[in-house]
């Protein structure tokens, strides 16, 4: 099974936007990192805590179950309405009433997180932020299952856009420090949420159905575990480094997992254009579709782990030029990140299997592993490594959880991997993080380092040689819709 030319497409249309964010954060950040602290970007990381896990609750996981039931309700056009009006109403009566607590509990919320009451209005903007951004990503992934991919971009487009110019605005000229971070992120998923709501509800039909709120509350809830082991994953490390660093150490942190979320996001993009293709498939064929899907993975995994493998050969060379000393602890980090990364390609796909056999409920029982995980290894290795010892703990839990979801994956509905392109990739992810890792700490010439890093670079792509990923056919494929869409 292969990707038609319009999913080729989209594949570059869902990464364009995320280019032009990364590029823009890039281009911003030896700006910001020179006016912000360590301890300022702390601040802006340690106050979104509290959202993080707040939103996921207060939204019962609506924003993957609707997604999920799009699938099955896709043409039954009176049903999607339905879908979408009570999910909506649900979700704005929540944020009504949500916010409206979080605005009184705000002082204590801060002094809980940073252990002092000055954040306490940084908490609530960041926590307005984080639900209208679980808003929008059902939009967005209504119009990804769409295969909508242009649409999709232009919304991402406009509010990354109007998140860095208002960030940079405050910051620049109104001197508010962290706090101009804050309200940009909050100007940009405010303004992008009401135009998407506005375009999205144009043909939405106020039609409320108590039957379908339950189905996906019910469903939803079935995820909020995951969540929540995300949001440990996410901050416990901070929060560890914080009370046993400082918070200019979780600064130094944040900017590394800056630089690695590129990666990750990127990973998230292209799997929206393979995602469509996927579940079509598995919904429609069943078990005759395993063949099919672990091609599509192999080639998921070669077009997602070849910029995973270039950061982590070239971490320390974006972050000399991003940002002053002060920073520069973050290049180790985003080593180790980026390599833990290397799971996520099982971790993103693996869905399709727990929502095809409606099992999401088995996700409870490895997220509790994999927050225990994290919780023993920060708590051991942050003291005695620091910063390294939070990379390290992240890499290992994200791994086990990741390896966890695919072995049970595998029961609920069997997916043909090519193990063999699969193992080479990830060997070459992991030697490459120890071979820099090595040459950082025992600092040899430059020649031999940059020498090995071409080496990784080409066996990599001999890999996708070998495993008929690039062929002359793809190749040109792919340069040729590259070209019609440029003249275009």
């Amino acid at each position: 099974m292969l990707l038609t030319d319009r999913q080729i497409k989209n594949i570059f249309i869902y990464i364009l936007p995320k280019f032009l964010g990364y590029g823009l954060n890039l281009l911003t950040l030896p700006i910001l990192t020179r006016i912000l602290s360590p301890d300022d970007f702390g601040v802006i990381v340690l106050a979104l805590v509290f959202p993080t896990i707040a939103v996921a609750v207060v939204t019962a996981g609506i924003p993957f179950s609707v997604p999920r039931y799009f699938f099955e309700y896709h043409k039954d056009e009176t049903a999607l309405n339905r879908l979408y009006f009570s999910t909506q109403l649900y979700l704005l009566i929540m944020f009504i009433a949500s916010t409206a607590t979080v605005y009184f509990a705000k002082d204590f919320i801060s002094v809980l997180i940073t252990g002092a009451t000055v954040y306490g209005i940084a908490v609530f903007i960041s926590y307005i932020t984080a639900y209208l951004g679980q808003v929008n990503q059902i939009y967005l992934r209504i119009y990804q299952n769409m295969e909508k991919a242009t649409l999709h971009s232009v919304f991402v487009i406009l509010q990354i856009v109007i998140s860095i110019v208002m960030s940079l605005g405050l910051v620049l000229h109104y001197k508010m420090s962290y706090m101009g971070m804050i309200y940009g992120s909050f100007a940009g998923a405010l303004i992008s949420s009401l135009v998407m709501a506005f375009h999205f509800n144009k043909t939405v039909k106020a039609v409320f159905s108590r039957k379908i709120l339950i189905e996906n509350i019910k469903y939803g809830l079935q995820i909020v575990p995951k969540s929540f082991a995300g949001f440990i994953n996410r901050f416990f490390d901070k929060y560890m480094l914080n009370a046993m660093l400082s918070i200019s150490v979780v600064g130094v942190y944040s900017i590394g997992q800056t630089i690695t979320n590129a990666i990750d996001v990127l990973m998230g993009n292209v799997w929206m254009a393979f995602r469509p293709a996927i579940y079509k498939e598995v919904f429609d064929k069943g078990d005759k579709a395993s063949v099919g899907v672990g091609r599509l993975f192999s080639v998921f995994s070669f077009v997602t782990l070849l910029p995973l493998l270039l950061i982590i050969l070239f971490a320390e060379e974006v972050i000399y030029i991003i940002a002053p000393p002060a920073y520069y602890g973050a290049v180790n980090i985003i080593v180790i990140l980026a390599a833990g990364l290397t799971t996520q390609t099982f971790g993103i796909s693996v869905g399709v299997q727990y929502e095809y056999s409606k099992k999401p409920f088995l996700i409870f029982p490895v997220t509790v592993v994999s927050t225990i995980l994290n919780v023993l290894l920060n708590t051991f290795l942050i003291p005695r490594y620091g910063l390294a010892g939070a990379g390290f703990s992240a890499m290992a839990s994200l791994s086990a959880m990741n390896f966890i979801f695919t072995y049970i994956g595998q029961k609920l509905y069997r997916i043909q991997y090519e193990w063999k392109t699969v193992i080479s990739m990830y060997a070459l992810i992991v030697s490459s993080m120890l071979t820099v890792l090595y040459f950082r700490e025992m600092g040899h010439g430059h020649l031999y380092f940059y020498t090995a890093k071409l080496i990784y670079i080409a066996l990599f792509l001999l890999v996708g040689m070998r495993a008929k990923i690039i062929t002359r056919e793809s190749v040109a494929k792919v340069s040729g819709i590259i070209f019609k869409s440029s003249v275009a």
